[in-house]
């Protein structure tokens, strides 16, 4: 029987009926055969801008080679096998492409809501992954993936990649020693320089390089009203996840790192909206959230316009624009990727510094473990970063299941919490410059979720749980690990 031959649920089935036959005879040969200097074929699925810089960085790591790309817009395909003075294959279908013996790993950088039937079938066909943040969609898919990498036993890492900077490495050893004291409390941001998308009357139509029904996949298809079909599926919830779930899961995730990851907060509330830019948008571009991780208070900000609408520029918290912030007794560690310092108790004196190189090991560390088979030596193994993921899932639920007032009312309404106030009354002051009506805007009020700190499910309204799983187009349903 030739899968090919069959429609997505027909394959589906078959990889997901088969794959632990696939797995057994690929797990074996490669673990009892492969030695330290045979080449590790890997192959890419999704050819965007991310996906480009990721082949480049794994074809440069000794002893592994790029045999295929695969992406649904052959455009894209073409831009990145060029890359290459090698032939490189190029595959549409990624289930075509699972099905090859000559490819051992694959990187995943396509769109979030494709992240987890990638990484599941992939494993499924026994293939090692390097999958993309967030590792998941929505609360559910990611729970079948971690349960789909403990079933299958493959290496997994995400693209969570601040875990391997040297710098915050040796931050982390610092605070876990004492060096600032006991935490008092987190803070997280992503202030990033984005612009509208824009809005046109009419939908567009799909250039005539993609097949659309395979970009689509598991999203509904709605029409689309941004001029680009490309990137900015970010910024609308049927495909993507925000900047809460896009930049986002790198800064949750170091909240995590530096908290020790413990389990998921029991509770979460998030507030915010998409202001000023009047386009085909519906994430936030400005969002708060707070919960707690270890019995550590964590704030977590969002904030995508500039300083002015004229100015380039984004806004700056205490020095940083994308980091954290973690507040301890005897002292303040501040960076993010690229390594951070620490200030004493006057926020001003710097203690230590921590240089680091932006992870640049990370992708490394991934191919070591693939070869090892050791997947307790993974930097950034599923276990962690599906559990970051669902933090910026949890603030989009919070956000979403929630009524909407006027902007001026917002303050009256939120929790009681210094750092949260703070954080509204500055986004306050930033809007006014964009001459925002704060009495004729609106915002999501924000509903506080309850979360089951081992499953991450959230409970409450019907509203709310809707959000655990999303609705996956028929033909493209997650399949329950």
């Amino acid at each position: 029987m030739n899968p090919s031959q069959f429609p997505m649920t027909s394959r589906r089935r078959f990889l997901t009926t088969t794959g632990g036959a696939i797995l057994s005879t690929s797990a074996l040969s490669y673990s009892q055969t492969r030695g330290s200097n045979d080449t590790i074929r890997v192959a890419l699925i999704g050819c965007g801008g991310r996906g480009q810089g990721l082949s480049k960085q794994a074809h440069g790591v000794k002893g592994v080679e790029l045999v295929a790309v695969c992406d649904p817009d052959s455009a894209h395909m073409d831009k990145v096998a060029g890359q290459f003075e090698h032939k490189v294959d190029k595959i549409r279908d990624y289930r075509k492409l699972l099905e090859r013996k000559d490819v051992d790993a694959v990187i995943i950088a396509s769109g979030n809501y494709w992240h987890a039937l990638h990484m599941i079938h992939a494993v499924q066909a026994g293939k090692d992954v390097y999958v993309e943040k967030p590792v998941s969609w929505d609360v559910f898919s990611g729970a079948q993936m971690a349960a789909a990498v403990e079933k299958t036993g493959r290496i997994v890492q995400a693209g969570t990649q601040n875990r391997s900077d040297k710098g915050l490495i040796k931050a982390l050893e610092f605070i876990k020693d004492g060096g600032i004291g006991e935490i008092k409390s987190m803070y997280g941001n992503c202030f990033r320089n984005r612009k509208s998308i824009g809005k046109v009357g009419k939908a567009i139509s799909p250039p005539s390089t993609l097949d659309y029904d395979l970009w689509l996949g598991p999203a509904q298809d709605q029409p689309i009203m941004r001029p680009s079909i490309h990137y900015d599926w970010h910024w609308d919830f049927n495909t993507g996840n925000g900047d809460m779930g896009n930049q986002g899961p790198h800064e949750l995730d170091l909240l995590c790192l530096f908290a020790g990851d413990p389990d998921m907060p029991t509770e979460m509330y998030s507030t915010g909206g998409r202001f000023g830019w009047h386009d085909a948008g519906n994430t936030a571009n400005m969002q708060t959230a707070i919960f707690k991780l270890g019995g550590i208070p964590c704030t977590f900000e969002v904030n995508n316009m500039w300083q002015t609408p004229a100015k380039n520029a984004a806004v700056v918290y205490k020095g940083t624009r994308v980091g954290v912030i973690v507040s301890g007794e005897k002292g303040e560690f501040r960076g993010g990727r690229g390594g951070g310092y620490v200030l004493g108790p006057d926020g001003k004196t710097r203690l230590e510094k921590f240089p680091g190189d932006a992870g640049r090991g990370h992708m490394q560390n991934f191919f070591d473990c693939v070869r090892s088979r050791k997947a307790e030596d993974l930097n950034a193994p599923i276990k962690h970063s599906h559990k970051s993921a669902n933090l910026s899932h949890f603030a989009n639920i919070s956000m979403r299941a929630s009524e909407e007032i006027a902007l001026e009312n917002l303050a009256a309404e939120l929790p009681q919490d210094e750092m949260l106030l703070d954080c509204i009354s500055r986004q306050r002051e930033q809007l006014k410059v964009w001459n925002v009506d704060l009495a004729k805007t609106r915002c999501h009020v924000g509903s506080k979720v309850s979360i089951d700190p081992k499953t991450g499910m959230v409970s409450g309204s019907d509203a709310i749980n809707a959000f655990n799983e999303t609705h996956y187009r028929r033909g493209y349903e997650i399949p329950k690990v």
